[in-house]
């Protein structure tokens, strides 16, 4: 019932469904409690953005000499915690309409609206002012007081309910336009009134909210306790070197000097504001499968989380900053986020802004660019398998290790293609654990000889994005450990020793694959060896060897290939081997050389041999018989 001493009181009752509106709240919108504070000081926010506004058209509701401010104060004996503002505040009617509607009928519509897909709710929550009914998870009872800006005949009117089963509206009196909502906190949610709580959530949630928020220090008086002005809203000439890194390290948790930074605003359709920094050094969870993103969702300078992976692609999950968008609800989940059309947009913008700023360092500060290349190249490079809309822009900027440069040195594609030899088809390149590997294979022999560059990739990534590169300006990648090696007018000589030693060589090349059976899958003569007399190849399209190790490393099932060796006619090994066989095609030594052979090519690789104590018994004879000769 209405308390009769209060003036014009109505004592309305909730409907059924607004105990669901509360269960939702408390157990779906809202992941922790504390977020009824953000909540409260976005209404008091926007409140006065409203009466700013409002001044723009009718200055007599906003006098000169008043600060728009909002001011909270805590009463730990009485368990309450108040929040004020002098926003443009709210009539009777519109109490009703903004407050008791939702209550009242509202919350029915609101359920009714309901999807059961959070993406699709993110609107509706906003637009029935849900928010203001999250403090009735931390309070027994909430009273407020409003009076409506510019209508100083009206009286003030006072709401308040227990969030049960019904409200009170009366009129009350109210010195000054805006609200002050008292919040009766339960007993065991009484550590809202301690000041330290108050202050680090302000500084969590709303400490950029663009009004000063004012709170009593130990002796009383009120302080500002909020920046008011996010660093990322000024602009880029009202901040600082020294501001970048300080914000960069204390309120992104960056531990070293920013590499780069993007700021800026956007305006038109959509607005918002980003600052983001490229780091100097990689996190040590970059790999992690529970890594986190390091960009920060701001709403209306409203915090909202932390490690937003939306707002980037996981190839730029290094990337740290904030976007604050204008035009997302306040009470946006992560399942919202994930097709949210807005976050859509905003993230596609910023991997342009990202994908330039890049470009331009990798054009203009080469020593900067190779610094960033070196801590996130690998990661960098994933976008090549996943982001196809963008593939030319990161061809430009990935780059490689080659046979041409030094441990440090990196060339790109377009620098490749650019310094290939006159008659060179195709881009050449190795795969491997790393360059030390790599740049001893016996596959780079014939390469070594002609000058032709030789890209080394030995990032586990790259065997993945080798086929999504497949060619850059026409000219095809080409694995030197895959398939027949064809140099075209590049191997000219090379082709016309090869044709004269595969007759030569036809019985020995049969020898040794009936020695090796099914170990290999053919074998061949090659003119790609100089120095080595044999070495192992893929079939062409196979897997090859090293991404076989990785696939197991992985803990992939990888069916067992055969591959091909292909033997040196040019060595003294295999010219010796040919004429015991012609001397004598079954002499017992022959297999143990044949199968050493097959050992020494899997080692010069970085392979396993099969049969580690067999390849150390041949060895060890193989010693013995070469130290007893005088």
């Amino acid at each position: 019932m209405a308390d009769t001493t209060k003036p014009n009181a109505q004592n309305l009752e909730f409907q059924t469904e607004a105990k669901q509106l509360l269960h939702l709240m408390i157990h779906a919108l809202y992941s922790h409690k504390e977020v009824f504070l953000r909540e409260l000081i976005s209404n008091a926010s926007d409140a006065l953005d409203k009466l700013r506004f409002q001044s723009l058209t009718d200055s007599s509701v906003l006098p000169a000499d008043i600060e728009l401010s909002i001011h909270i104060k805590l009463d730990k004996n009485a368990k309450t915690l108040t929040i004020s503002d002098n926003g443009i505040g709210m009539s009777r009617q519109e109490v009703i309409e903004n407050i008791g509607t939702i209550a009242r009928s509202g919350s029915k519509a609101f359920l009714e609206k309901m999807t059961g897909d959070q993406k699709a709710d993110s609107n509706l929550i906003g637009q029935f002012g849900v928010g203001f009914y999250s403090v009735f998870m931390v309070a027994q009872s909430v009273k407020l007081i409003t009076k409506r800006a510019g209508c100083p005949e009206e009286p003030a009117v006072m709401w308040e309910s227990k969030g049960e089963n019904e409200f009170t509206i009366s009129d009350t009196e109210k010195e000054g336009h805006g609200t002050e909502i008292t919040v009766y906190l339960k007993e065991e949610e009484s550590a809202y009134t301690e000041d330290w709580q108050i202050r680090s959530l302000i500084k969590k949630y709303s400490d950029f909210i663009a009004f000063p928020i004012y709170l009593p220090d130990e002796k009383g008086h009120e302080e500002v306790v909020n920046q008011t002005k996010p660093l990322w809203r000024r602009a880029q000439s009202e901040v600082t070197p020294q501001q970048y890194e300080e914000f960069y390290q204390q309120a992104l948790g960056g531990f070293d000097k920013p590499l780069s930074i993007l700021h800026s605003r956007a305006e038109g359709v959509m607005e918002y504001s980003w600052m983001l920094f490229i780091p100097s050094t990689s996190p040590f969870d970059l790999f992690s499968f529970e890594r986190k993103h390091g960009v920060k969702l701001y709403v209306k300078r409203v915090f909202i989380m932390d490690n937003c992976k939306e707002l980037v692609p996981e190839y730029l999950r290094f990337i740290r900053g904030v976007v604050d968008s204008e035009d997302l609800p306040l009470n946006i989940s992560r399942e919202m986020l994930q097709k949210n059309p807005i976050i859509d947009k905003i993230r596609k913008s910023l991997v342009g802004k990202v994908l330039g700023k890049l470009k331009e360092m990798a054009e203009g500060d080469a020593d900067n660019y190779k610094k960033f290349w070196h801590e996130f190249g690998p990661v960098f490079k994933e976008g090549l398998h996943t982001d196809y809309e963008n593939k030319d822009k990161l061809l430009e900027l990935v780059r490689f290790q080659s046979s041409m440069g030094e441990k440090d040195d990196l060339v790109s594609l377009k620098q490749y293609v650019d310094r290939m030899r006159a008659d060179q088809k195709e881009i050449y390149y190795i795969t491997g654990e790393n360059r030390e590997i790599v740049e001893k294979s016996p596959h780079l022999e014939v390469f070594k000889a002609k000058s032709i560059e030789v890209l080394y990739l030995t990032d586990p990534i790259d065997e993945f994005i080798v086929n999504d590169i497949y060619n850059f300006e026409g000219k095809v990648l080409k694995s030197v450990m895959q398939g027949d090696l064809d140099l075209g007018e590049l191997g000219k000589e090379e082709k016309d020793t090869r044709k004269k030693a595969e007759s030569k060589y036809k019985k020995l090349s049969e020898r040794i694959k009936n020695i090796l059976g099914d170990a290999i899958k053919e074998v061949r003569i090659t003119t790609r060896l100089k120095d080595s007399p044999a070495c192992l190849v893929a079939a062409e399209n196979s897997m090859g060897a090293h991404m076989e190790k990785l696939m197991k490393a992985m803990g992939q099932e990888v069916p067992k290939s055969q591959r091909i060796l292909e033997i040196n006619p040019e060595h003294p090994l295999l010219q010796n081997m040919n004429a015991r066989y012609e001397n004598d095609p079954k002499d017992p030594e022959l297999e143990d050389w044949v199968k050493l052979l097959l050992d020494q090519a899997l080692i010069a690789e970085g392979q396993m041999v099969s049969d580690p104590m067999a390849y150390s018994r041949r060895v060890s004879s193989l010693m013995v018989k070469a130290s007893s000769k005088q």
